[in-house]
């Protein structure tokens, strides 16, 4: 897989625990395209164990996730990921777990910088080192390095050449990242707080004198309201490349290839803004295709799903269903069994029933989950399955971690909208 992509798809499995606290995010890739021939699993697990520690270690203000990549040589990329934060710090008792769950010891080698930890992480090899800077903030690093091949060619870089790009998000940081791009791919970057400011200066007489009109507009989804405002303005005016970019697990993603706009989710990868940018560079574009936005980088498979119940019919009915959905299925009987599976072959999702014998499903998840934060295993989204369907159990099973809820017996366009909702199509590697 593509390293900036599952970089940005790891990020993606964080930021909405980000938002839910109130954090501020912005997001960076700085360096080459690199290809992992042998697998992304790993490193995945480890680039989402650096920044679910900071977002645990952040009570309010802003968090950064950055990945530094150096060109491959003899076929070897070392690559360095920081994860920052600033502002009120997480209880002292809070960021000690952290430092637990990261396995990081005091290290006098850091430059003799007070609360400086370090240790070695277990899902790469590399080193991970933690500062605390008091009220200067946090960051937490991971300096690892894996096989891997340079996928850029000799092709000039995209250039927009001053086109105009405007970006709206009503709260600060939402898409400073995106602004930050693409300027650099020779866009003029006009920011928004507000989809109806927006409105005021393309769709009504006084708009204002000589303003360049925009070929490409992105918003940060704040309302349900906002996909029927950017629909409104994709109708208005068909030219106008529409991007409504959202968090993972937004209801939103259900209208996903059934709305003229087109929907992405947070943080957008550096290769999808130059996706952006090649789009409308008139060295590698014609009149014609500029009409019309690029496809995602995304791949209509959905890929691989754990089912985990006891019942024999349930298996049976959850498999023919999720294979009618064009998924790759496993079952196993009961939470144990899950773990053991996980570890082996960890799934795209897991679909998790939650009353059973041996080990239940909410056990089980909490296990799951502890072992992602350590970076045991990669993050996965899990979708409760269950009879007893009621607001205690909603509850109870929110609290383990699941990201979804479905009620038996499943149907089968409710399974089909969840598992949509909570796993986004994954991001092609290259071509």
């Amino acid at each position: 897989m593509e390293f900036s992509e599952l970089f940005a798809q790891s990020a993606r499995e964080v930021l909405p625990l980000a938002r839910a606290k109130g954090l501020v995010s912005y997001f960076d890739y700085l360096g080459p395209y690199i290809d992992m021939p042998l697998g992304d699993t790993g490193t995945h697990a480890a680039a989402h164990r650096i920044m679910l520690g900071m977002t645990d270690c952040m009570d309010a203000g802003f968090v950064m996730f950055c990945a530094e990549v150096e060109t491959p040589v003899t076929g070897v990329s070392s690559v360095v990921v920081h994860a920052a934060g600033t502002g009120t710090a997480a209880a002292a008792g809070a960021i000690e777990d952290v430092r637990q769950r990261l396995q990081l010891r005091t290290d006098a080698a850091l430059n003799g910088q007070t609360g400086a930890t370090s240790g070695v992480c277990p899902a790469t090899g590399g080193r991970v080192e933690f500062i605390d800077a008091g009220s200067e903030g946090l960051v937490i690093s991971l300096k690892t390095s894996f096989r891997a091949v340079e996928l850029r060619g000799a092709e000039p870089l995209p250039y927009a050449e001053g086109v105009a790009a405007w970006l709206v998000s009503p709260v600060l940081g939402s898409l400073d990242s995106v602004g930050r791009r693409l300027r650099r791919l020779g866009w003029h970057v006009r920011s928004f707080r507000s989809l109806a400011e927006v409105s005021t200066q393309l769709l009504l007489p006084e708009r204002e004198p000589g303003a360049a009109t925009p070929m490409l507009l992105v918003a940060a989804e704040f309302s349900q309201s906002d996909l029927a405002e950017m629909e409104h303005i994709a109708a208005t005016i068909p030219s106008l490349w529409t991007v409504l970019a959202v968090l993972a697990g937004s209801p939103t993603l259900l209208a996903r290839g059934a709305t003229a706009v087109d929907i992405r989710v947070l943080p957008l990868s550096p290769r999808e803004l130059e996706q952006f940018t090649a789009h409308i560079d008139r060295r590698t574009s014609t009149s014609v295709s500029r009409e019309t936005a690029p496809s995602p980088l995304y791949a209509p498979d959905a890929g691989f799903v754990l089912v985990v119940d006891d019942s024999p019919v349930n298996q049976l009915v959850a498999r023919a269903q999720l294979e009618l959905l064009g998924y790759e299925v496993a079952v196993v009987a009961d939470g144990s069994a899950a773990l053991a599976f996980c570890h082996q072959h960890p799934p795209d999702m897991v679909l998790m029933d939650v009353d059973m014998p041996v080990m239940g499903g909410l056990e089980a998840t909490g296990r799951l989950r502890a072992q992602q934060q350590v970076g045991a295993l990669p993050p996965f989204p899990i979708v409760a399955a269950t009879a007893d369907d009621n607001p205690l159990r909603r509850h109870a099973c929110s609290d383990a971690g699941m990201d979804g809820y479905l009620a038996k017996p499943v149907d089968l366009l409710a399974l089909a909208d969840e598992v949509h909702r909570v796993l986004p199509t994954r991001p092609l590697a290259h071509g």
